[in-house]
């Protein structure tokens, strides 16, 4: 049986924490969102609750393979805004980047993650399965397996979403992911499930200087 932890709403506390930093957005007429794909993963539902709280009429969240790809279209212009998972094992290189500046962190649950197999196809216990993952929600696999009692080996992928979509060609047995994902790519879900409270960073170009204080934030964000 398939157990939920459901999403909790975001605290009055939290919530002030965000829009108290999502207004050093607002300057941007059309903000477009680089962030990790294909569609399906958290990193694309934090980026659509971002632009929820911007409230602009023209704005979008574009899919890269990697984190890597999306900042690479931030430093040449095609995106204004760069979103990375703060339990992203490379962030680092984000931080420290000549051509990128750290703007603000925002706290986002993510959508259910669990394990997943293809529907209607039984799974072979005599070997080993192989079972894909992104990096930073695999050590959750003993807590998500622990009932199921199989042997199985681990391959890392970009995202939770490329997980499910090796999965659903049959290059793999199972797969991390995201309800999201499970949902996109028609993969079922075999284990109980859980959301994640993560933190998220934003990015933007060493050029597009911004000051917290030009957008009178103290004035009025904590009231």
């Amino acid at each position: 049986m398939v157990v939920k932890i459901q999403a909790r709403e975001v605290s009055p506390l939290l919530s002030n924490w965000n829009q108290r930093f999502f207004s050093s957005l607002l300057f941007l007429e059309q903000p477009e969102i680089a962030t990790l794909g294909p569609s399906g993963t958290s990193s694309e539902a934090s980026g659509e609750y971002l632009l929820s709280l911007l409230k602009v009429e023209q704005g979008k969240c574009s899919l890269y393979p990697s984190y890597e790809e999306a900042y690479e279209s931030l430093v040449s212009g095609e995106s204004n805004v760069l979103l990375v998972a703060n339990a992203y094992k490379g962030i680092d290189k984000f931080y420290m980047s000549k051509d990128i500046q750290f703007l603000f962190p925002f706290v986002f649950e993510t959508p259910l993650y669990g394990v997943a197999k293809r529907p209607y196809e039984e799974l072979d216990r005599s070997r080993p399965l192989m079972i894909a993952t992104h990096h930073a929600p695999s050590s959750l696999l003993p807590w998500f397996l622990s009932d199921l009692d199989i042997k199985y080996e681990v391959l890392f992928v970009n995202s939770t979403s490329e997980a499910a979509v090796k999965l659903q060609k049959g290059e793999v047995d199972l797969c991390l992911t995201t309800e999201n994902a499970a949902k996109r790519y028609d993969v079922k879900f075999i284990s109980p499930t859980r959301t994640i409270l993560m933190l998220w960073s934003v990015f933007g170009r060493k050029s597009k200087l911004i000051s917290f204080k030009s957008n009178k934030m103290e004035e009025s964000s904590w009231k």
